[in-house]
């Protein structure tokens, strides 16, 4: 089983509109919504591709119960503490312009201490039939800035994989703790690791982390498993929408993981996974055809030192 934990989950909203421009009014032609959050699109893509998956999350109001029961619609067996405050909207903007893919993300509810216990207590009852683990995107207001550190500790004292995908404060916590696997891009690892050089951030972090995943965009994948790198692509012909393929390619390493893939089938399987998603209409979301097809499309290169 893969255990998703999604503290955020959102409804996430597609706004279709003829053009956007900044300081003008927008006129909407049509609105789509999707169960999202970065821990939500990782177990709404395992799940495609056959897995077992459980999804810890703060459930909040009409708008949890709603992502809720999209995501048990799919077969998704959904975990954690309700709350009365709305869980958030997040809106992305589509247009032919050049702000297509424009995001306004909303910051979620609040929660107390007493709220963040029972979140930790359901993961740590949960944590034992996990055979691997994601930890990703934000925080409802209100939690510690090491909320994923506490959970890393509790994977590390159970040897647990896990990864995680995180930003700002809480990454700074986390990786304090030295957990099993990251997934960043190029603009968090300069934030995170002061350059965006591939190269550089893998051979510098420390090997105490055995998954190193940097994304680049059209560079594709940059991973380090276990001492050994690869750099991975595969060209697509349309791209529908690049918003959620991090996470398609976070269910994919996870899933790798899980099997003890070597890193050659890693990063083919995550790479796919994250491509996927760019083929559909579906925010967040993937098709199992289109990853068994792009696998055999994906190209490995050998990451040597420079």
């Amino acid at each position: 089983m893969i255990l998703a934990v999604c503290p955020n989950p959102s409804v996430d909203t597609y706004l279709y509109m003829d053009s956007f421009q900044l300081k003008k009014s927008s006129r909407i032609t049509n609105k789509e919504r999707f169960a999202g959050g970065k821990g939500v699109h990782i177990a709404l893509a395992a799940t495609e591709l056959g897995e077992k998956v459980k999804l810890l999350a703060f459930w909040g109001g009409d708008t949890g119960q709603w992502i809720k029961t999209q995501c048990e619609n799919l077969g998704i067996e959904c975990i954690g503490p309700e709350l009365s405050e709305e869980n958030r909207t997040c809106y992305t903007i589509k247009t032919s312009g050049e702000n297509d893919d424009t995001e306004i993300l909303e910051l979620g509810p609040h929660i107390n201490s007493s709220d963040f216990e029972s979140f930790i207590s359901i993961f740590k009852e949960n944590i034992s039939e996990a055979q691997t683990i994601s930890l990703s995107g934000s925080w409802p207001q209100g939690a510690p800035n090491n909320a994923y550190g506490e959970m890393i500790k509790i994977c590390n004292e159970q040897n647990k994989p896990h990864i995680i995908d995180a930003t700002g404060n809480m990454m700074q916590a986390a990786l304090k703790e030295k957990p099993f696997g990251i997934h960043i891009n190029k603009q968090e690892s300069l934030e995170l690791f002061g350059s965006d050089d591939p190269n550089q951030v893998l051979n510098n972090i420390s090997l105490d982390i055995k998954i190193v995943a940097l994304t680049a965009g059209k560079e594709g994948l940059y991973l380090r498993l276990n001492n050994q790198k690869k750099q991975s692509n595969v060209v697509l012909k349309q791209i529908y929408s690049a918003v959620g393929s991090g996470d398609c390619l976070t269910a994919g390493l996870c899933i790798s993981l899980k099997n003890n893939s070597n890193i050659e089938d890693t990063v083919r399987l995550a790479t796919a996974c994250g491509a996927a998603n760019c083929l559909r209409p579906e925010l967040g979301m993937l098709y199992k055809k289109d990853v068994e097809k792009l696998k055999k499309e994906v190209s490995i290169l050998n990451f040597t030192d420079e």
